[in-house]
Protein backbone atom coordinates (compact mmCIF):
# COMPACT_ATOMS: atom_id res chain seq x y z
CA UNK A 1 0.00 0.00 0.00
CA UNK A 2 1.14 3.52 -1.04
CA UNK A 3 2.27 5.64 2.29
CA UNK A 4 0.29 8.81 3.33
CA UNK A 5 2.54 11.61 2.90
CA UNK A 6 1.81 15.26 4.20
CA UNK A 7 4.11 17.83 4.50
CA UNK A 8 3.12 21.41 6.98
CA UNK A 9 4.70 24.45 6.34
CA UNK A 10 2.81 26.61 8.33
CA UNK A 11 4.90 26.67 11.68
CA UNK A 12 7.53 24.51 12.39
CA UNK A 13 8.40 22.32 8.64
CA UNK A 14 7.56 18.77 9.56
CA UNK A 15 6.59 16.08 6.95
CA UNK A 16 3.96 12.58 8.07
CA UNK A 17 4.07 9.65 6.76
CA UNK A 18 1.23 7.22 7.08
CA UNK A 19 0.34 9.77 10.14
CA UNK A 20 3.60 9.76 11.86
CA UNK A 21 5.79 12.41 12.03
CA UNK A 22 9.05 11.59 10.39
CA UNK A 23 11.57 11.91 12.58
CA UNK A 24 14.79 13.21 10.80
CA UNK A 25 18.34 14.86 11.50
CA UNK A 26 18.15 18.70 11.33
CA UNK A 27 19.89 18.79 8.10
CA UNK A 28 18.05 16.14 6.41
CA UNK A 29 14.86 17.67 7.18
CA UNK A 30 16.05 21.31 5.84
CA UNK A 31 17.08 19.09 2.63
CA UNK A 32 13.39 17.63 2.54
CA UNK A 33 11.98 21.45 3.03
CA UNK A 34 14.62 22.91 -0.09
CA UNK A 35 13.41 19.82 -2.19
CA UNK A 36 9.94 20.44 -1.46
CA UNK A 37 9.67 24.08 -1.69
CA UNK A 38 11.05 23.39 -5.25
CA UNK A 39 8.31 21.94 -6.36
CA UNK A 40 9.23 19.32 -8.30
CA UNK A 41 12.22 21.41 -10.10
CA UNK A 42 15.44 19.91 -10.27
CA UNK A 43 18.01 20.91 -7.19
CA UNK A 44 21.69 19.93 -7.44
CA UNK A 45 23.68 18.41 -5.37
CA UNK A 46 25.52 21.33 -4.62
CA UNK A 47 23.02 23.47 -3.92
CA UNK A 48 21.35 20.86 -1.24
CA UNK A 49 24.73 20.72 0.66
CA UNK A 50 25.15 25.08 0.39
CA UNK A 51 21.77 25.30 1.47
CA UNK A 52 21.07 22.47 4.07
CA UNK A 53 24.61 22.39 6.11
CA UNK A 54 24.97 24.92 9.06
CA UNK A 55 28.69 25.90 7.83
CA UNK A 56 29.20 25.37 4.68
CA UNK A 57 33.04 25.02 2.63
CA UNK A 58 33.18 27.46 -0.06
CA UNK A 59 34.54 25.04 -2.24
CA UNK A 60 31.73 21.59 -2.55
CA UNK A 61 34.16 18.35 -3.25
CA UNK A 62 33.84 15.14 -3.25
CA UNK A 63 33.57 14.57 0.74
CA UNK A 64 30.77 17.27 0.54
CA UNK A 65 28.36 15.49 -1.93
CA UNK A 66 29.00 12.19 -0.53
CA UNK A 67 28.15 13.82 2.46
CA UNK A 68 24.66 14.51 0.24
CA UNK A 69 24.34 11.36 -1.26
CA UNK A 70 23.72 9.99 2.33
CA UNK A 71 21.36 11.94 3.56
CA UNK A 72 19.31 11.49 0.27
CA UNK A 73 19.39 7.82 1.43
CA UNK A 74 17.74 8.43 4.80
CA UNK A 75 15.42 10.69 2.80
CA UNK A 76 14.69 7.44 0.31
CA UNK A 77 14.18 5.34 3.54
CA UNK A 78 11.16 7.83 5.06
CA UNK A 79 9.62 8.02 1.57
CA UNK A 80 7.49 6.10 -0.71
CA UNK A 81 9.48 4.67 -3.33
CA UNK A 82 10.13 6.36 -6.88
CA UNK A 83 9.22 9.64 -5.37
CA UNK A 84 12.90 11.32 -4.93
CA UNK A 85 14.25 10.56 -8.36
CA UNK A 86 17.91 11.28 -9.29
CA UNK A 87 19.48 12.71 -12.27
CA UNK A 88 22.63 12.63 -13.41
CA UNK A 89 24.61 14.72 -15.88
CA UNK A 90 27.72 17.24 -15.78
CA UNK A 91 26.02 18.09 -12.32
CA UNK A 92 23.91 15.64 -10.27
CA UNK A 93 20.71 16.97 -9.09
CA UNK A 94 17.46 15.57 -7.00
CA UNK A 95 13.72 16.03 -7.81
CA UNK A 96 10.76 15.41 -5.39
CA UNK A 97 8.03 14.71 -7.08
CA UNK A 98 4.66 15.21 -5.19
CA UNK A 99 1.19 15.65 -5.36
CA UNK A 100 0.02 19.26 -4.47
CA UNK A 101 -2.61 18.00 -1.97
CA UNK A 102 0.24 16.69 -0.14
CA UNK A 103 1.85 19.99 0.80
CA UNK A 104 -0.43 22.90 2.86
CA UNK A 105 2.07 25.78 1.25
CA UNK A 106 1.21 23.95 -1.88
CA UNK A 107 -3.13 23.68 -1.20
CA UNK A 108 -2.97 27.80 0.30
CA UNK A 109 -0.95 29.01 -2.98
CA UNK A 110 -3.89 27.03 -5.17
CA UNK A 111 -6.53 28.55 -3.09
CA UNK A 112 -5.33 31.71 -3.65
CA UNK A 113 -5.24 31.82 -7.63
CA UNK A 114 -8.38 29.69 -7.91
CA UNK A 115 -10.29 32.32 -6.08
CA UNK A 116 -8.47 35.02 -8.61
CA UNK A 117 -10.01 32.65 -11.52
CA UNK A 118 -13.48 32.55 -9.73
CA UNK A 119 -16.20 35.68 -9.51
CA UNK A 120 -18.23 36.53 -7.01
CA UNK A 121 -19.18 34.10 -3.85
CA UNK A 122 -17.30 31.47 -4.96
CA UNK A 123 -13.67 33.71 -5.23
CA UNK A 124 -14.61 35.24 -1.69
CA UNK A 125 -15.37 31.87 -0.09
CA UNK A 126 -12.12 30.28 -1.50
CA UNK A 127 -9.94 33.25 -0.26
CA UNK A 128 -11.87 32.93 3.54
CA UNK A 129 -10.59 29.44 3.37
CA UNK A 130 -7.01 30.22 1.90
CA UNK A 131 -6.68 32.68 4.66
CA UNK A 132 -8.22 30.55 6.97
CA UNK A 133 -4.68 28.36 6.71
CA UNK A 134 -1.98 31.16 7.49
CA UNK A 135 -2.35 29.39 11.45
CA UNK A 136 1.29 30.71 11.96
CA UNK A 137 4.82 31.73 10.25
CA UNK A 138 5.74 29.74 7.39
CA UNK A 139 8.66 27.40 7.70
CA UNK A 140 9.67 27.92 11.28
CA UNK A 141 12.21 25.62 12.54
CA UNK A 142 14.51 25.94 9.58
CA UNK A 143 17.78 27.66 9.13
CA UNK A 144 18.25 31.26 8.56
CA UNK A 145 19.07 30.20 4.64
CA UNK A 146 18.31 32.11 1.70
CA UNK A 147 15.71 29.73 0.02
CA UNK A 148 13.84 30.11 3.43
CA UNK A 149 13.18 33.75 3.36
CA UNK A 150 12.74 33.84 -0.21
CA UNK A 151 9.71 31.50 0.36
CA UNK A 152 8.47 33.01 3.37
CA UNK A 153 8.21 36.28 1.00
CA UNK A 154 6.62 35.31 -1.69
CA UNK A 155 4.08 33.50 0.67
CA UNK A 156 3.61 36.95 2.44
CA UNK A 157 2.96 38.89 -0.72
CA UNK A 158 0.53 36.18 -1.52
CA UNK A 159 -1.35 36.49 1.88
CA UNK A 160 -1.56 40.39 1.49
CA UNK A 161 -3.18 40.03 -2.22
CA UNK A 162 -5.48 37.59 -0.32
CA UNK A 163 -6.32 39.95 1.87
CA UNK A 164 -7.14 43.13 -0.29
CA UNK A 165 -8.90 40.99 -2.56
CA UNK A 166 -11.09 39.78 -0.07
CA UNK A 167 -12.20 42.81 1.10
CA UNK A 168 -12.59 44.21 -2.37
CA UNK A 169 -14.61 41.26 -2.60
CA UNK A 170 -16.79 41.47 0.56
CA UNK A 171 -17.53 45.37 0.17
CA UNK A 172 -18.89 44.18 -3.25
CA UNK A 173 -21.08 41.84 -1.78
CA UNK A 174 -22.02 42.99 1.37
CA UNK A 175 -20.23 40.27 3.67
CA UNK A 176 -18.35 42.52 5.74
CA UNK A 177 -18.58 40.86 8.96
CA UNK A 178 -17.16 37.79 7.18
CA UNK A 179 -14.00 39.92 6.10
CA UNK A 180 -13.56 41.34 9.12
CA UNK A 181 -13.89 38.22 11.51
CA UNK A 182 -11.66 36.44 8.57
CA UNK A 183 -9.00 39.40 8.72
CA UNK A 184 -8.86 39.36 12.61
CA UNK A 185 -8.67 35.49 12.92
CA UNK A 186 -5.35 35.51 10.24
CA UNK A 187 -4.04 38.48 12.87
CA UNK A 188 -4.61 36.62 16.03
CA UNK A 189 -2.50 33.80 14.91
CA UNK A 190 -0.33 35.82 13.92
CA UNK A 191 0.54 38.33 17.05
CA UNK A 192 4.29 39.22 15.75
CA UNK A 193 4.01 39.93 12.85
CA UNK A 194 3.89 43.60 12.31
CA UNK A 195 3.25 43.16 8.97
CA UNK A 196 0.41 41.71 9.02
CA UNK A 197 -0.99 43.90 11.87
CA UNK A 198 -0.39 47.40 10.09
CA UNK A 199 -2.16 45.60 6.90
CA UNK A 200 -5.52 44.62 8.01
CA UNK A 201 -5.50 47.24 10.52
CA UNK A 202 -5.60 49.32 7.70
CA UNK A 203 -7.86 47.08 5.61
CA UNK A 204 -10.53 46.76 8.33
CA UNK A 205 -10.30 50.38 9.00
CA UNK A 206 -11.50 50.87 5.27
CA UNK A 207 -14.16 48.52 5.41
CA UNK A 208 -15.65 49.97 8.25
CA UNK A 209 -15.82 53.20 6.66
CA UNK A 210 -17.66 52.22 3.24
CA UNK A 211 -19.76 49.63 4.82
CA UNK A 212 -23.25 50.33 5.53
CA UNK A 213 -23.31 47.29 8.28
CA UNK A 214 -21.49 47.73 11.58
CA UNK A 215 -20.37 44.31 12.29
CA UNK A 216 -19.94 42.16 15.46
CA UNK A 217 -16.60 43.18 16.60
CA UNK A 218 -13.77 42.17 19.03
CA UNK A 219 -12.51 44.40 21.18
CA UNK A 220 -9.35 44.44 19.24
CA UNK A 221 -11.51 45.70 17.01
CA UNK A 222 -13.54 48.05 18.64
CA UNK A 223 -10.41 50.65 18.35
CA UNK A 224 -11.93 51.61 15.15
CA UNK A 225 -15.37 52.01 16.03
Amino acid sequence: MQKRLRFTGFGIFSAEVDGVDADLPPITRTMLARLVLARGGLVYADDLYADAWPAPAPVVRREQRVGVHKRIGELRRCLPPGLLVTERGARTGYRLLLDGGEVDLYVFAGTVFRAAAAHDEVGVDLLIAALGMWTETPLLGLPDKAFVADHRDRLARLRDRACRALVTGCVAMDRTREAVAALDRLQVCNPEDIGLRDLVDGLIRDLLSVSSVVPAVSSRQSAFL
